[in-house]
């Protein structure tokens, strides 16, 4: 009798680890899962949550989504492959491909950015260029965003004379002896509230808080991070989506799909208009502005300040779980005890 070769085929489904922060996370999930099917596939998909800042995700990932600013550590622990030149990525803001190269390879998609930004009510605006120059209360979430506000500084101070930790103690000053710096992470920080209720004219966050924001005329800058009229090294945090470094071949094509699925312009609009509403994130795709500036003409303006090609993508590198926010704790303590000397 004759044998004969059996022909094996992986119809296991896809496993996507995604940062559970992002965007719509369900929302999300849902479109990518409908327009997969839309498109003739067949194999199911896993959405594993995943907190990409906090801990390395499973081995068992097919594709990845997640902050760049863990990138180098991904591909330097094995994670993630290299994108394959057949995904277009010439609508991508070019800033964000050249920025986030590792060993001048490129490992994945942008897909949204994200920047710390100085808002206020258009009737308040003092034109204010850098936050040094603001010299009243203001609404900020610091514990979170410690580490990204002290490298920024550093970024754009570029010496070890302590400027950047003096920013940190200004933001503090702004925030008022009040704060309980323990308190303002994004869990428990009640800033939009300060913010929509008066308590403070200015507020430092991302641009999706204006979705929360009360009805009103608002002035958007991205925050300059140094007491120079122009931010010397604008640094932006950015979503981006990779392939794991050990896709099976069966499935290579269907992640390769999926992948220019989550960057085709028509899939980035409907995730920033969920439910007819804009969110106001700032998508790593170029065209997409025009038409969400349709909807407000504040995308103009976020369009020129996302399009300069001197903004670069925040990045860490290859040992960031292990100290970036051991780091940042220990920040932190610095800026209580430069507090408590302060008040006594």
């Amino acid at each position: 009798m004759k044998e004969h070769a059996l022909t094996v085929t992986d119809d296991t489904p896809i496993t996507i680890y995604y940062y559970y922060d992002f965007t719509d996370t369900d929302l999300f999930c849902a479109l990518l899962k409908k327009r997969f099917c839309e498109t003739g596939h067949e194999r199911q998909l896993r959405f594993v949550e995943w907190n990409c800042y906090k801990e390395e995700p499973g081995r068992d990932g097919d594709l990845f989504i997640y902050d760049a600013v863990a990138m180098s550590a991904l591909v330097d622990k094995g994670y993630l492959h290299r994108l394959p030149e057949v995904i277009r990525t010439d609508d991508m803001l070019q800033w964000t491909i050249d920025r986030s190269k590792v060993q001048r390879n490129t490992y994945g998609i942008p897909l949204m950015i994200c920047a710390n930004a100085l808002i206020c009510r258009r009737r308040d605006d003092l034109n204010i260029r850098n936050l040094m120059d603001l010299h009243e209360p203001a609404a900020i979430p610091l514990k979170t965003m410690l580490m990204y506000y002290y490298l920024q500084a550093f970024c754009n101070f570029q010496d070890q004379s302590g400027r950047s930790l003096q920013m940190l103690l200004h933001l503090c000053d702004l925030m008022g002896e009040q704060v309980n710096l323990e308190e303002t992470d994004f869990a428990g920080y009640d800033g939009i509230r300060k913010f929509n209720e008066g308590e403070c004219r200015y507020f430092i966050g991302f641009t999706e808080s204006l979705r929360l924001f009360k009805p009103d005329d608002y002035v958007v800058r991205f925050a300059n991070f140094s007491d120079y009229e122009e931010d010397q090294m604008p640094l932006f945090m950015a979503d981006f989506a990779s392939m794991g470094n050990n896709v099976a071949e069966e499935k290579m094509l269907d992640c390769l799909d999926l992948l220019e699925i989550m960057s085709d312009a028509d899939f980035i609009y409907e995730l920033c208009t969920a439910d007819g509403e804009l969110q106001y994130m700032l998508p790593a795709c170029r065209s997409v502005y025009p038409r969400l500036a349709k909807l407000d003409p504040l995308y103009d303006s976020l369009y020129e300040m996302a399009g300069n090609e001197e903004n670069g993508v925040f990045r860490y590198g290859v040992t960031f779980y292990e100290e970036f926010y051991a780091r940042s704790a220990e920040l932190l303590e610095v800026l209580k005890q430069k507090r408590k000397e302060k008040l006594f």
